[in-house]
C-alpha cells in the first residue's frame, strides 16, 4: 500500500497547489465566460482518458487472474507427475518423486522471492530439466506403464509451458511511453478542473482532491496488477505450499535447499 499512498499523496498535492496557484493568478470574472467551452473540453478529455486507463486497468487485471491460473496449472501438473510415478519401478519411482519434492521446494523458498526481483531460481530450472528428462528416459515394460508415461510426458509439458509462462509474467513492466502517456493524461485532466469558478473555493477544492485520487487509485491498480510476482497484490505460492503438506509430506528437500542464493 505504500506505493498507492505515495502516488495519491503526489497526484492531491499537484492537483490542490496547483488548483489554489492557478484562483490567485486569474481572476474569476476573467474565467466566467469560457466555462462553456471548458465544461466541454473536460467533457472530451476525460471521458477519452477514463476510458484509456479503465482498459488498461481492466487489461491488467485480465492477465493478472490468467497468471493466477498459469500458477494453479503448474503446480497441478508437478502434483499429477507425483501420482503418476507410483505406477512405476520402485527405483524411476523413488528418483522422480524425490526430484517432484526438490521442484517444489525450490520454488517455495528460493524462487517465489526472486521472482519479487524479476528473476527465477537457476536451480529450479536445473530441476525441472532433470524432472523432465526422467519422464523421457522411463522405459515401459508393459501396457500400463506405457500409459502411465505418456500422461506423465503430458503433465511434463504442462509443467514446462506453464513455467515459462511464470517467468515471462515475472518479468512483464509497463512500457515508459504508456506511463508517460498517462501521466499526461492525468496532469491535462486536472489541470481543466483548475479552469472553473465556483463561490465555494473549498468544496472547489475538495472535488478537485477528489478526482485526483480517483486517477491516483486507478494508476496504483494499473501498476499492481502488471506485476503479479512483485506489487502489493502479488500471487503468493499458496498452491505449492499446499502440495507441500498434501502431496510431498513424506519427502524432504535434499540439504541445503532452503538456502540456495541467486
Amino acid at each position: 500500500m505504500t506505493l498507492a499512498l505515495f502516488i495519491i499523496a503526489v497526484l492531491v498535492l499537484i492537483a490542490v497547489v496547483g488548483q489554489v496557484f492557478t484562483h490567485k493568478m486569474v481572476r474569476q470574472d476573467n474565467l466566467e465566460p469560457s466555462q462553456g467551452m471548458v465544461e466541454a473540453m473536460l467533457g472530451v478529455v476525460g471521458t477519452l482518458f477514463s476510458l484509456l486507463l479503465g482498459l488498461l486497468v481492466a487489461n491488467a487485471i485480465e492477465s493478472y487472474h490468467e497468471v493466477n491460473v498459469q500458477v494453479s496449472t503448474e503446480a497441478n501438473a508437478l502434483a499429477n507427475i507425483h501420482r503418476l510415478a507410483e505406477g512405476l519401478s520402485p527405483a524411476a519411482r523413488q528418483s522422480i518423486q524425490d526430484m517432484c519434492a526438490d521442484y517444489n521446494h525450490c520454488v517455495i523458498n528460493t524462487e517465489w522471492a526472486a521472482m519479487d526481483k524479476m528473476e527465477m531460481a537457476p536451480h529450479c530450472w536445473d530441476v525441472y530439466g532433470k524432472l523432465w528428462s526422467a519422464c523421457v528416459q522411463v522405459m515401459p515394460t508393459n501396457d500400463r506403464e506405457n500409459n502411465l508415461q505418456a500422461s506423465m510426458l503430458e503433465s511434463a509439458k504442462i509443467l514446462g509451458e506453464t513455467r515459462r509462462g511464470r517467468s515471462v509474467a515475472c518479468r512483464a513492466q509497463i512500457s515508459p511511453v504508456l506511463w508517460t502517456a498517462i501521466f499526461f493524461g492525468s496532469a491535462i485532466t486536472i489541470i481543466f478542473t483548475y479552469f472553473f469558478t465556483s463561490k465555494m473555493g473549498r468544496l472547489h477544492t475538495l472535488l478537485t482532491a477528489l478526482i485526483a485520487i480517483s486517477l491516483g487509485l486507478n494508476i496504483w491498480l494499473l501498476a499492481a496488477y502488471s506485476q503479479p510476482f512483485g506489487s502489493d497484490l502479488k500471487i503468493k505460492p499458496e498452491i505449492f505450499e499446499l502440495l507441500d503438506k498434501q502431496v510431498f509430506k513424506y519427502q524432504s528437500p535434499k540439504p541445503g535447499i532452503d538456502n540456495l542464493k541467486q
